[in-house]
């Protein structure tokens, strides 16, 4: 709304203009806000009565028209600013309610998600504490494995050792034959040279039991380390695995981190714009609701409102009202030719 001042004048009978006061001793604007007091406003100036259009000269008749007709002009370009400012404060209002549903359905989707990757992060967290446990429960299996593979070498040692060392026995008592003929003969334990025969198969099948345990113990032993070597494997493709899948999630976290910062952001921004849309917003009321006190303050009939409107659509319906009774007004005025008579004015006042 412009700042336009809007003063009621008329001519006396000597063609002087005569300016209006209001009853505060300035100019009214018609986004000033007006002072308003539970009695009806006393006028300023008592304006003399015209009979009729008598004794004014040409010049002074011609301003007057030239003076309603841009009375008028104003009062349409009012309305017409009127009218767009109602539009617009419906549309902000509508784009404000479509912000809020949308934010409403972001914060919900984006909590949604948030709690199912929570849930994620979680069951990645446990998998990975089962991995860890499994890991070194296996490597204590393998150092066990490990220790038990070299007692094993050095018993194989000791029996490798025991048998070398028979063989040479062996092979010095043949060079003893003769020496044990002579013990059978002298012996009484044996009482030929086949109970000592005998006694060496003995001796023999028990090397063979010593040998074949000793076989034994290696398949056993190689058996043990292809099974460390491929449960070694294992876990290694295990933690490869494992550390493959972390990563991803340490990946998949980063970019969820980072588009949350900028939703985050989105969301600042957009607050930043509804504050801006409040801000209009109000300052609309503002400028309504002077009008609607201006509108009122000038209203001296009965059916003036009583108290001060805080309802914008209604301050709004009664300006739009209150222009259409004054265009009325002047309208019938001008078909009257009471144009410049101080009727017009007391029949406003008193509307």
């Amino acid at each position: 709304v412009s700042r336009r001042s809007i003063r009621m004048a008329s001519y006396g009978e000597g063609g002087e203009r005569v300016e209006t006061a209001d009853k505060y001793g300035g100019t009214m604007f018609i986004t000033q806000r007006a002072q308003v007091t539970g009695q009806k406003m006393q006028k300023a100036v008592k304006l003399p009565r015209i009979d009729s259009a008598k004794g004014v000269d040409v010049i002074t008749q011609s301003s007057q028209s030239t003076e309603l007709l841009q009375a008028n002009q104003e009062m349409a370009q009012v309305q017409g600013e009127l009218d767009a400012a109602k539009m617009k404060f419906q549309e902000l209002m509508a784009r404000c309610k479509e912000k809020e549903e949308a934010l409403g359905l972001k914060t919900a989707k984006l909590d949604q998600e948030g709690s199912k990757f929570s849930v994620f992060l979680k069951e990645t967290q446990a998998k990975k504490a089962r991995a860890v446990r499994r890991t070194q429960e296996e490597s204590t299996i393998r150092m066990a494995k490990e220790e038990e593979a070299k007692q094993l070498q050095l018993d194989l040692q000791d029996n490798q050792k025991n048998l070398e060392q028979s063989k040479k026995n062996l092979e010095a008592a043949d060079a003893y034959k003769t020496y044990l003929e002579r013990v059978v003969e002298t012996s009484e334990d044996f009482q030929e040279i086949g109970d000592i025969l005998k006694r060496y198969e003995t001796l023999e099948a028990y090397h063979e039991t010593l040998q074949n345990s000793v076989r034994d113990n290696m398949t056993n032993a190689e058996n043990s380390r292809r099974d460390l070597h491929k449960l070694t494997k294992d876990l290694q493709n295990e933690v490869l695995v494992q550390s493959s899948v972390i990563a991803d999630n340490q990946d998949r976290l980063e970019r969820a981190k980072v588009a949350t910062a900028e939703e985050e952001h989105k969301n600042e921004e957009r607050e930043e714009k509804a504050k801006d849309v409040i801000s209009q917003l109000g300052e609309g009321q503002m400028a309504t609701f002077n009008l609607y006190n201006r509108c009122r303050s000038t209203h001296m009939a009965e059916s003036r409102p009583k108290v001060e409107e805080r309802d914008v659509m209604k301050a709004l319906k009664y300006i739009e009202e209150r222009f259409i009774s004054l265009k009325d007004i002047v309208t019938t005025a001008q078909q009257r030719g009471l144009v410049g008579d101080t009727k017009v004015r007391d029949a406003v006042v008193d509307r």
